[in-house]
């Protein structure tokens, strides 16, 4: 049932764009990593401590393992924008921490730009095939608008992370 009128149903937890559905329960893990590293819970001696001990954060999944479409993000950040928008609910940022290329695409670029225009951050993972954004560009990260924040990871020594012999973080300036 659609108990609040927003369109989708049961999605009290979020919303699978990929699926058309309330299931966004994360089977690759990754999802749930990243959502600890930003909010979890400090100060109570359990596990480690987010970056934000009091955020609230709502799922929005938009593939099935490593399977997605341009069309599947485009719909989640849209749906994230309609919550705040339409809703009223103060969402600031979506993370979209992608590892795989995603192709520039018209459709998902004005998702992300209505977004913006709703005050709301993109964080996009810079990428993970070790390559500089500035010069071949890595889709989201590199779309070039206001609200989009390309993110690097660096390892403990505050270098760019490598991943495996093949796989090393993206960069770049811009």
């Amino acid at each position: 049932i659609d108990n609040d009128g927003n369109g989708y149903v049961d999605d009290a937890h979020g919303w699978n764009s990929k699926a058309n559905s309330s299931d966004v329960q994360d089977t690759e893990g990754h999802g749930t990593h990243v959502s600890g590293i930003i909010g979890a819970v400090g100060n109570n001696g359990v596990g480690v401590a987010g970056v934000n001990w009091t955020t609230r954060i709502v799922a929005v999944k938009a593939s099935s393992g490593d399977s997605f479409t341009t069309l599947d993000l485009a719909e989640g950040v849209d749906y994230v924008t309609e919550l705040k928008t339409g809703k009223g609910l103060d969402i600031v940022a979506i993370n979209a921490s992608l590892g795989g290329t995603v192709p520039e695409d018209p459709l998902l670029d004005e998702a992300i730009g209505d977004a913006g225009e709703a005050g709301i951050l993109f964080v996009a993972a810079a990428g993970n095939n070790g390559g500089n954004n500035d010069t071949t560009p890595f889709y989201p990260a590199s779309l070039f608008r206001p609200n989009v924040l390309s993110v690097a990871a660096t390892d403990d020594h505050d270098a760019l992370a490598t991943f495996s012999t093949s796989q090393s973080s993206n960069y770049g300036r811009r």
